[in-house]
């Protein structure tokens, strides 16, 4: 049975869990006021009757005494105060015989006690104690003493009617008055006993029944404050438990191991929970093995495409190296016959062939460029030599190399401190003198060209920004432009190869880092780049 309770107790839900425990603790609280209501009505009770007897005891002294006067002065008001004085002990005789019978009538014995001067609010409660515990060995001395005390008191009743006739009585007879007299102190002797031993039995009574509801109190308390600590013990290791398992699961599956089970030991929320957890770790696990296989075939395919692009990024850097040097030649001999037809024949030469000259002379100067500019694209990476670099005097000679272009432009270029650093000089200024180029030559019309060249160390590298407020462009863009001949404007608009940001791609990679920008429409830009700290 209790195992039965215990297994519905771990498989309710923790929210029943704590609705039985409180209804538990509740319950023994309420027996517990119950238990102390009663005593407290018990208790009164007793009180109630050591507060009876003692106005019971007072009502036959003062008979006795009133009896004694009556004898003394014949007068009749002295016996009517005696016969009061009897009433008292007479109610609650009436009201104790009512009561000893199996079936007694409430109003009479409830009428008993009020005519023996008891305080109305008591009687219920004295009622109540006779007809419960009237059987218990203390109220039981007390009863029966009550019951021989009422034999005395009826002694007494029948000596003051006796009296009273004798003084009524003609020829009156002082000596029956005298007779009658001595049978007082007898009765008075016999009474005392009894009236002691109601009262110690009473005392006794109440000392006991004191001592019984402490025990009750303190047992009920004790099992009140037991039952809230085993069961909330119980709850607290159970959550614990529960809980327990699921974070070694949780831990388990961060590290990769998917065998690792949360145990469910019940059916409440926890249980639950440690369940549905198990299920998410087998659909990660199902996952992963999935995504581990499109790994594999990413990364073959990854592998296949980088080495194709290798190859074709050799090939064509091969290319780029000998056309540049095939094409040089001839481009001179093209460039010094436009300049020899320029000087020799400018007097024959009418506005048509001036303007065709220039043409063929600007054609050749693009063309000068773009050779040159492959080549560089094709020297990249060459001099695998890394040398130490102060990036503050590198930057110095970039822009003293941009010396005419800053003054034409108005630019105003400002730099942080730039650290030292192992480079490769000549991409490393490069790499500057594109990005600083590119912000002057995007400028905005409207306003002074602001770049400015900052350095921040983090752990394994460092990262360098340019930023300026040109022109900017759109966010589609920005992976576009590192690509090689890429342009987002014309040649009528923008001077250039399309090669200088492709150029800044290849020397960052160079130096094992990367490169990417930020920009608005008429706000600017912003690049970036990294560059290893262990080359």
């Amino acid at each position: 049975m209790s195992r039965s309770i215990f297994r519905w107790f771990k498989d309710i839900s923790i929210a029943k869990k704590l609705y039985f425990t409180v209804g538990i603790m509740a319950l023994l609280i309420i027996v517990e006021l119950v238990v102390l209501f009663f005593s407290i009505n018990t208790l009164s009770a007793v009180r109630s009757y050591v507060g009876g007897e003692g106005l019971w005891s007072k009502a036959q002294k003062d008979g006795l005494y009133e009896l004694l006067v009556y004898a003394r002065t014949h007068d009749e008001a002295d016996y009517n105060k005696f016969l009061g004085f009897l009433k008292v002990n007479q109610g609650d005789h009436k009201a104790r015989m009512e009561l000893s019978k199996p079936n007694p009538d409430m109003a009479i014995a409830r009428q008993g006690f009020i005519e023996g001067r008891n305080h109305p609010e008591d009687v219920d409660g004295m009622i109540r104690l006779f007809r419960r515990f009237h059987n218990n060995q203390y109220i039981h001395r007390a009863i029966i003493a009550w019951t021989n005390a009422d034999e005395v008191i009826t002694g007494f009743a029948a000596i003051g009617e006796r009296m009273h006739a004798a003084i009524n009585a003609r020829p009156y007879s002082q000596e029956t008055i005298n007779d009658l007299l001595s049978e007082i102190d007898p009765l008075n002797e016999r009474l005392t006993p009894f009236e002691d031993e109601f009262s110690f039995s009473l005392g006794e009574g109440s000392r006991w029944l004191e001592g019984v509801v402490l025990r009750l109190l303190f047992i009920i308390a004790l099992t009140v404050e037991c039952t809230g600590v085993i069961l909330a013990i119980t709850v607290s290791r159970s959550i614990q438990k529960g809980l327990r398992e699921i974070l070694l699961s949780a831990k388990a599956v961060a590290r990769g191991d998917f065998s690792r089970k949360a145990k469910s030991y019940s059916r409440d929320e926890i249980g639950t929970l440690a369940n549905n957890f198990n299920s998410m770790a087998e659909e990660l696990q199902r996952l992963e093995q999935e995504n581990k296989e499109v790994n594999n075939f990413l990364e073959k395919k990854v592998r296949q495409r980088t080495s194709e692009m290798e190859s074709k990024n050799k090939e064509l850097e091969q290319f780029a190296y000998v056309a540049s040097h095939d094409l040089q030649e001839p481009l001179r001999t093209i460039s010094g016959f436009v300049e020899l037809l320029q000087k020799e024949y400018r007097d024959r030469l009418d506005g048509n062939g001036e303007k065709y000259l220039a043409y063929l002379s600007q054609a050749s100067d693009r063309m000068k460029i773009l050779i040159k500019d492959l080549l560089d694209y094709s020297r990249i990476g060459r001099e695998k030599q890394a040398k130490p670099i102060d990036c503050n005097m590198l930057i110095d000679e970039v822009l003293a190399d941009l010396g005419k272009s800053i003054r034409e432009s108005g630019a105003q270029i400002t730099t942080g401190d730039l650290p030292a650093l192992y480079a490769y000089p000549t991409e490393l200024k490069l790499l500057f003198q594109n990005l600083i180029a590119n912000s002057i030559k995007f400028r905005h019309r409207d306003r002074i060209p602001q770049i400015k060249v900052t350095a921040r160390h983090e752990n394994t590298y460092w990262q360098f920004t340019v930023t300026d407020n040109g022109i900017g462009m759109e966010r589609q863009f920005l992976e576009r432009i590192f690509i090689i001949f890429q342009r987002l404007h014309t040649r009528d608009q923008y001077e250039g190869s399309g090669i200088g940001l492709a150029h800044c791609k290849k020397i960052v990679e160079l130096h094992e880092g990367k490169i990417w920008a930020e920009s608005e429409p008429g706000i600017g830009s912003k690049f970036s780049f990294t560059i290893s700290n262990d080359l």
